[in-house]
């Protein structure tokens, strides 16, 4: 569903607000989250449509909040500082949230990372609603017509650097989602035969 919406969520929220996009999505991943009490296929399919959406969002509506608020207060030079420091402090809070998770799992069973989740995404949600102005993408085209995916497409074709940054997020992407379908397997199994030789 991100490769469905993907675009059409990034165009709303830059026509929309920012600020509304990331509330839009602590309330889908909530949503998203908390279907997977569910035993209904309906609903759990529902749940990861709901998810892939609120991915897209979370990859297009902090991020353009941050730049739109430094571009409006002039501090557009202190960007690649704070992006550093988020990249940096990613992996310190995924560790955490593993360490969370595994707690969460072991007392509440496999939803149990999901539940924890839901508590995280208001708690986001309701730190951007108080402390956050809404911004949205400034009218650059006086044309009237809105960009399009053609014109996107031209964008990267035109400046071989941003298919090269495109391509090495996906493969590390892709890389990273291999190594998490296929650890806890590939783990499971390693334990397992070294323990059954004593």
């Amino acid at each position: 569903s991100t490769a469905l919406f993907g675009p059409l969520v990034g165009r709303l929220c830059d026509s929309n607000g920012r600020k509304a996009g990331t509330l839009a999505f602590s309330l889908l991943y909530s949503l998203g989250a908390y279907s997977t009490k569910s035993n209904l296929l309906g609903v759990l399919l529902m749940g990861r449509v709901l998810g892939g959406i609120g991915t897209s969002l979370l990859f297009s509506a902090p991020e353009a909040w941050l730049v739109g608020e430094a571009g409006k207060e002039g501090v557009e030079s202190s960007l690649g500082e704070t992006f550093g420091l988020a990249y940096a402090g990613d992996s310190i809070v995924a560790i955490l949230a593993g360490q969370l998770a595994s707690i969460a799992a072991s007392s509440r069973g496999p939803t149990g990372p999901f539940e924890m989740s839901v508590g995280f995404l208001i708690l986001g949600g309701l730190l951007a609603a108080t402390a956050w102005k809404e911004n949205v993408a400034g009218g650059g085209n006086d044309s009237g017509s809105k960009p399009t995916i053609r014109d996107a497409v031209k964008v990267v074709k035109s400046d071989p650097k941003i298919m090269l940054v495109g391509a090495m997020q996906s493969l590390f992407e892709a890389a990273m989602y291999v190594f998490v379908l296929n650890w806890p397997p590939a783990v499971s199994k390693a334990v397992g035969s070294y323990f059954s030789k004593f």
